[in-house]
């Protein structure tokens, strides 16, 4: 009888390893990272002070804002879907305190898994939008957020809609570019506590305006 216990012994022990090993790979073929944002390139041409002076009037006249967003699937196994990348552009006139340039849209995508997208666009700030070159301390800040939904393709299948959204604050030097030469990422952090000047504007934080509602709104009526 000794021997049959022990193979019984020895079988649910594999079953039970079996069981654990297949939990194990559910979990990693399901968890998923996710895609991260950043703001590549943005150019303001009315901000640009190294031009010649006869074209000055003309570039400061030039409402055009131009921007490079870099999106990153760090999956190693898993592509993403997303729907379109809805922007918004303000610029800052105290430190509490912004004002809507514009907004812009990326339009709907695939991106493999490990790979990296880097989309570029340019929108016309309207009448609405005045002074692009509002400056705060002497120095000009524009708050960057986006907004968007994605899906994880899992082998043949795709999830549900995951919601992202985030910001960060972009501080514009005298060529109409981002001071931070690297790419600046739309983070989803709490907003931080603005004490008195604008080098405390730094912070990113995961937005709490009216961008992530109002796509939330827009995929509802769809």
């Amino acid at each position: 009888m000794a021997p049959k216990h022990d193979n019984c012994c020895s079988r649910c022990i594999g079953f039970l390893i079996a069981i654990g090993l297949t939990a194990l790979f559910l979990w990693l073929s399901l968890r998923v990272d996710e895609p991260k944002c950043y703001l590549d390139y943005i150019y303001v041409p009315a901000l640009n002070k190294t031009l010649n002076s006869s074209s000055n009037s003309t570039h400061n006249k030039n409402a055009t804002i131009v921007f490079a967003l870099k999106l990153a699937n760090e999956n190693k196994d898993k592509g993403i879907q997303y729907d379109d990348v809805l922007l918004s552009f303000r610029v800052f006139e105290s430190v509490n305190t912004t004002r809507p340039l514009g907004n812009a849209t990326v339009e709907r995508f695939y991106q493999g898994h490990k790979k990296k997208a880097t989309k570029r666009g340019n929108f016309t700030v309207g009448g609405g939008g005045g002074n692009l070159t509002a400056a705060l301390d002497g120095k000009v800040w524009y708050r960057v957020d986006y907004a968007t939904a994605v899906k994880y393709k899992i082998i043949f299948w795709y999830t549900k809609r995951h919601r992202l959204w985030g910001g960060a604050n972009v501080e514009i030097g005298e060529l109409g570019t981002k001071v931070n030469r690297k790419a600046v990422r739309l983070g989803g952090k709490n907003p931080v506590v603005i004490e008195s000047s604008a080098s405390k504007l730094s912070g990113r934080y995961r937005a709490p305006l009216l961008l992530p509602f109002a796509y939330l709104l827009a995929c509802g009526l769809s």
